[in-house]
């Protein structure tokens, strides 16, 4: 007996390009785009650069100063 419920597709890793197996329920929602966690971490970094900025900050490295009268 599967313990898996619902309808399930082959689809291709929004990163690595591998096969993976999901349910169809899940894409329809705009879930299952990654193969692993790792995939999506790896992806979402280069999207948006968060860990990168933590890094930075733990290090003690400034970011770029703002002119005077700029809002933040």
């Amino acid at each position: 007996m599967s313990t898996q419920r619902g309808a399930t597709a082959t689809y291709k890793c929004a990163n690595c390009g591998d096969p993976f197996t999901a349910r169809t329920a899940d894409r329809k929602r705009g879930w299952a785009r990654f193969c692993s966690k790792s995939c999506k971490a790896i992806r979402q970094e280069k999207r948006t650069g968060q860990h990168a900025a933590h890094k930075m900050r733990e290090a003690g490295e400034c970011f770029p100063s703002h002119a005077d009268g700029d809002v933040q």
